[in-house]
């Protein structure tokens, strides 16, 4: 992992993008989707037709379910309280394919009022969207943020 989640700053985004799921820890201002950002590789708009091309820029921010999962076997002794796992949740889920944002994301960023025209744009709990298998939540059946609740 390039980068650690870090409350309100790295957030943790699923992405769909030709029919694909991929995790990612980046910066969480790449994702105000309809704002032109100075440092988004001058990919002023991202939706559907500049996934591809911001996707790739950003492909050294990918990470692997099964290296989510390990991160939070990690941190399992040492987070004691809901607020030392809330940079740990997925923040986003974007789906490029259905034109579809919904946010987690715990500040009021409102990630989900920055979408491009088109798009829905939600604050809502998306966790059953994400596909069984990339649920790196789960661990041994368990759900890793229930205990914290």
């Amino acid at each position: 992992m390039k980068i650690w989640p870090e409350y309100a700053q790295n957030i943790i985004v699923g992405v769909i993008f030709e029919g694909k799921w991929n995790w990612y820890v980046t910066e969480r201002e790449y994702w105000f989707l309809n704002t032109e950002m100075e440092e988004r590789f001058g990919i002023s708009i991202l939706d559907e037709t500049t996934a591809g091309a911001f996707l790739d820029h950003i492909c050294e921010y990918k990470v692997a379910t099964r290296e989510l999962t390990s991160m939070l076997q990690l941190l399992d002794d040492a987070i004691q309280h809901q607020n030392e796992v809330l940079e740990f949740y997925p923040a986003l889920y974007v789906n490029f394919d259905e034109k579809v944002l919904y946010s987690l994301f715990p500040e009021p960023a409102s990630f989900e009022h920055y979408v491009p025209v088109g798009w829905k744009g939600e604050y809502q709990n998306f966790l059953n969207e994400v596909p069984s298998s990339e649920r790196y939540w789960i661990i041994n059946g368990n759900h890793f943020f229930e205990k914290f609740i």
